[in-house]
């Protein structure tokens, strides 16, 4: 499943509150950035994508996907890509939100057409978190 399919299915037939969604939104942009290789274009469908889902938080979508992107690049770039998940694992409670968390990772790394070594170690980590 391309990228832009993955995420349009994102928020169909799962129930997730704002704390969930956010853990989802924070993880998918973990996933997009972990290999390195981030292009212009699938930031740009995940600015309009998460514009598009229903928001209540305190931010806006985009400063929210801006924040956490920063968030999330750090997180590699020191080598806490594990307590990055786990901290958002705490959010994801409910059983279809996780089976979701685990598509949508699966589903951004391999929406280039092959699996990093850490895209891998991520999904294995996060499988064993939910």
């Amino acid at each position: 499943m391309n990228f832009e399919k993955l995420l349009n299915n994102f928020d169909m037939g799962v129930c997730v509150d704002q704390l969930q969604r956010e853990a989802l939104v924070d993880l998918v942009l973990l996933f997009v950035e972990i290999d390195g290789v981030v292009e212009d274009k699938e930031m740009e469908y995940t600015f309009e994508w998460v514009s598009s889902l229903k928001w209540k938080g305190e931010m806006s979508p985009v400063d929210y996907v801006k924040s956490v992107s920063v968030a999330a690049r750090d997180a590699i770039e020191t080598d806490r890509i594990e307590e990055f998940i786990r901290h958002r694992c705490k959010h994801i409670i409910d059983s279809p939100a996780k089976s979701l968390a685990i598509e949508l990772a699966k589903g951004v790394s391999m929406s280039d057409g092959h699996l990093d070594p850490r895209e891998e170690k991520a999904i294995e980590f996060l499988e064993g978190c939910l």
